[in-house]
């Protein structure tokens, strides 16, 4: 009776509901902070060192736990990591590709690895969405276009560091960095991984952290070098 009750449900309810990866591509799961600007609200202005570091560390534990990892990249409270599963005839996806899985055991590897590094009171939480990309040359311009969002995001920190959100409605890129300039201070100034992002990947095989890590369109051998290449 529990046998065949089990099975029912399994077969009728948990398997339709099983959504697999396609073979032989490029995955991306990217994990989220859940709600930061309430979790952020306290912490220093405009760049909070200790949290960026207490994510970075999460994200270098998340790699060395995801079969197939490539890298990884992170800017403001978000990391994307690249997997795959080209290699061996027998090679195969972590979990088998399953997306609830990988999205589930992800963001809760990713929340519990933050809060072993984050000594701060309060309580994070991280979701994450998993997506296939079938071309390679897209999965490059995937990362290019989060290193974007990594300078906006960060202009628009520096100048909120200064001046109230009226004051920069509606303001242009430029004039956020004339309004800045006007402060007596210049966005080129911060450190590159505050204006660019970091990066979780492989030197002498261990998983360390980059943070001086280049404009990806300005140097396009560097993530050419990292996203593997398809199988031929």
């Amino acid at each position: 009776m529990n046998d065949e009750l089990g099975n029912r449900i399994k077969t009728y309810y948990e398997e339709p509901a099983r959504v697999l990866l396609p073979r032989k591509s490029w995955v991306v799961i990217r994990v989220d902070g859940k709600n930061f600007h309430t979790f952020t609200r306290t912490l220093e202005r405009p760049y909070c060192r200790p949290l960026a570091e207490a994510l970075d560390r999460a994200a270098e534990y998340l790699a060395g736990e995801i079969a197939g990892c490539a890298f990884a990249y992170g800017q403001s409270d978000e990391y994307s990591f690249l997997l795959s599963d080209f290699g061996r005839d027998d090679s195969r996806l972590w979990f088998d590709g399953s997306v609830q899985k990988i999205a589930s055991v992800s963001a809760s590897l990713f929340t519990a690895a933050f809060h072993r590094h984050y000594a701060e009171p309060g309580f994070a939480a991280f979701d994450a969405r998993v997506f296939a990309i079938p071309h390679r040359p897209d999965v490059i311009r995937y990362f290019e276009w989060r290193q974007a969002d990594a300078a906006r995001n960060s202009l628009n920190m520096l100048a909120s560091h200064y001046y109230s959100h009226e004051a920069l409605l509606g303001k242009s890129a430029s004039e956020k960095h004339d309004l800045i300039h006007a402060k007596g201070d210049n966005w080129a100034r911060w450190p590159a991984d505050f204006k660019r992002g970091r990066m979780v990947r492989r030197v002498a095989d261990r998983w360390a952290i980059d943070n001086e890590i280049p404009v990806f369109p300005r140097n396009p051998e560097f993530l050419q070098e990292l996203v593997p290449p398809p199988e031929t």
